[in-house]
């Protein structure tokens, strides 16, 4: 059986294949630095710019609700300008109305070309008085007298001699009525009809 010997050659073969595996290892980690260090690179940079895109997007979101939100503030003062203004021209044509009351209510012409000639006496009964309220709304009491003659003639019990009484109410009271609930109502319309266009423009 033969006997290595440790002879100069085995040794250098030994010291080159130690220096190449050194080699490789040392090889393999700059290897694996340079590559960790690139991936890192391309990582770090990816995730900047998928930092600067929603920061973009996150401003661009920001402004637009910003607009619509303006958009929405403008179109809102727009309508309530309207409004205004709509209830504005409703009071100015009841005071026109109201201006009117008592020429249309105190003289009369029994025929074109007459003279004028004072209104005759109107009777509005209490129980004729109890029944507009009613048909509007209005809440009544049946119970006893009261202060104001004309309520508790408004108060007066179906089917009583009470209704049948004179209310006190004139023609030119009911004028006055209707102008002011003729307001109210339009300026209920015109909030409503402002409301929906706000509501068709969103």
């Amino acid at each position: 059986m033969a006997v290595l010997s440790s002879t100069p050659l085995s040794i250098g073969l030994a010291w080159a294949l130690v220096a190449c595996v050194l080699s490789a290892a040392a090889g393999g980690s700059i290897g694996y630095g340079l590559g960790f260090r690139q991936a890192q690179a391309l990582g770090d940079t990816k995730l900047e710019n998928l930092k600067a895109r929603n920061a973009e997007q996150a401003e661009a979101n920001a402004k637009q609700s910003q607009d619509q939100l303006l958009a929405q503030v403008i179109r809102a003062n727009a309508a309530d300008a309207l409004l205004v203004q709509a209830k504005a021209q409703h009071q100015t044509e009841l005071q026109q109305l109201q201006e009117r009351i008592p020429h249309v209510t105190t003289q009369y012409r029994p025929a074109p070309g007459a003279a004028t000639q004072p209104i005759p006496h109107c009777v509005f009964t209490a129980g004729w008085l109890r029944d507009y309220n009613a048909a509007l709304g209005v809440p009544t009491t049946t119970q006893g007298a009261t202060a104001n003659p004309a309520q508790a003639t408004s108060e007066a019990a179906p089917g009583t001699d009470a209704e049948l009484l004179e209310s006190g109410v004139t023609p030119a009271d009911i004028l006055a009525h209707a102008q002011d609930y003729g307001v109210w109502a339009r300026n209920n319309v015109a909030q409503l009809n402002a409301l929906l266009d706000l509501q068709e423009k969103d």
